[in-house]
Formats: structure tokens, sequence, C-alpha cells
């Protein structure tokens, strides 16, 4: 079978950004295990039958990633979807490209591809972000450099799994947007943010109407503990724009102290990174 060039995204991970020509192989599907952590967890299946279509008339038009396993089998990297189609097409043999790979590195490539194919809710693209950060020990600098994204996207996004399961239910059912869980993220109360899921989903808020209602709630938080001096009130709005998370300046008779709040270890480790702590 002849040559193909692999996406861009996967060329700078295997190569340094240098194109890199791989050649083809077909393997039995019966030899191509799954593995059990992959970014993406939903699959549509009226999605998955239009590919199946497809597949039957076209054949599987891009290779599958894998790696080999010590048992003659290989192990999936990259292509669950095409994988899962060509199944209910009912071929035999799927096109894949073989790569010796570590766990990181597969994982990486994992990622990049979905994100590339925009294949990931913001739930399961928010959870491999965290599996990158905690499990491979990537800084959100390293991370973001990995995917072609900015620290700040890495960041905003890990914070979505700090909302409560009901929301994280409702994003990845794509009933609300990354861009409403970051607007609810801005209520800091979680009674309070599910009611507000509620909200935008039964009148149909859009991203701006929800912003504008965290703005409000953040405002009358600020009203309940208000701080006279101006200068003091700017330092604070200051902090919390920087570091994206509640924050109290409290003045005293002598000096005074700098309250930051935090959900859990993620967001704190998250806070230690933009200090430079860690």
């Amino acid at each position: 079978m002849g040559k193909r060039v692999l996406g861009k995204g996967l060329d700078a991970l295997f190569s340094g950004g240098e194109t890199l020509e791989v050649k083809e192989h077909m393997v039995e599907l019966d030899n191509i295990v799954v593995r059990g952590n992959q970014p993406r967890k939903v699959f549509n299946q009226e999605s998955l039958e239009e590919m199946a279509t497809s597949i039957k008339e076209h054949g599987v038009l891009q290779p599958l990633l894998v790696r080999p396993l010590d048992n003659g089998k290989y192990e999936l990297v990259a292509g669950e979807r095409r994988l899962r189609a060509s199944v209910l097409a009912g071929l035999e043999r799927v096109p894949v490209v073989v790569r010796d790979m570590d766990e990181p590195v597969a994982w990486e490539a994992a990622l990049i591809e979905n994100l590339q194919r925009e294949n990931l809710n913001p739930i399961e693209e928010a959870a491999a972000y965290r599996e990158m950060l905690d499990r491979h020990g990537y800084t959100q600098e390293e991370l973001a450099r990995k995917i072609g994204k900015s620290r700040t996207h890495v960041a905003n996004t890990v914070r979505i799994l700090n909302l409560p399961e009901p929301i994280r239910d409702m994003i990845s059912d794509g009933q609300l947007t990354a861009g409403h869980a970051r607007a609810i993220l801005s209520v800091k109360d979680e009674g309070q943010q599910i009611s507000l899921a509620n909200k935008i989903i039964g009148k149909g808020l859009s991203v701006r109407d929800t912003e504008d209602i965290g703005h409000d709630a953040t405002r009358k938080r600020k009203e309940n503990h208000p701080i006279k001096d101006p200068n003091l009130l700017m330092a604070q709005q200051r902090f919390e724009e920087y570091l994206n998370t509640r924050v109290r300046v409290i003045k005293r008779k002598s000096g005074g102290k700098i309250e930051v709040s935090f959900h859990d270890d993620e967001e704190l480790n998250r806070i230690m990174e933009i200090l430079g702590l860690v």
C-alpha cells in the first residue's frame, strides 16, 4: 500500500515538526485492543452509522494509529471512531500506522488527534488535560505548547471539572457550552451554580447573558463586604482578574492580609503555577 503523511499535529509530536512519511499496514480488527483511558468517552450512534456507510463505499480513508503490544496485538492510540465504524461496516481488516511509543506520548497523540478533529466535548477535553497534568506531570505551560493552545485556555478548561456533577452532565450532553461553564464558575455557591445552569437551559440564555448574571452576583457579593479605600478595591480586582478566583484584601490598622480562595487541590496548583511557585 502507498505512503501517506500524518496530520501536522502528530507530525510535530513524533518528528519535531518535520514532515513524517510512514507506511500503512493492514491489521485484523481482532488484533486491535482499545485503550481503556481514551480521551473521548461519548460516541454518537447516528454519526457512527453514517461513517460506517461511507466506509462501506469508500473504505477507511485515514489509517488508525496504533502501538505494538508484547503479545503480538496492537493497542489503539488514535482513531477509535473509525474503528467503531469499521466494525459496524463489517470490515475484517483496517489500515493502521504502527508507532512504538511510551504511555505519555500515546496519550498526547490521542489527545491531539481528538482536539484537531474537535471530537471532544468540554468535559472530555478538561479530563484529558487533567490526566496530562496529574498523571504525566506536565505543567500547564508545557501542555499548552504540546497541544497548540494558550496556558489560559488549559487552566480555564480544567476548572470546568470543579463544577457540580449535574452541571458537568449538562455540558457532556451538549445542553451547556464551555462558555456557559466558565461564566457559571464566576458564581461561587454550588446551589446558585446549579440554579443558574437550569435557568440557562430553561430560558435559552446566551453566554453573554450568563456572564452578566455572574457579574451581578460578584458585585452583590462585594457589596456585602465593601472596601472603602479605592486603592484597595483596585488591588483586589486586579488580584481576582490575574488569579481568576475570589480574592479578599483586608486592611487593618497596621498592615493587613490577602485571602485567596480555591475549590480543590487542582485549583490551588493552578494558582501556585500562576504565581510561579511550582
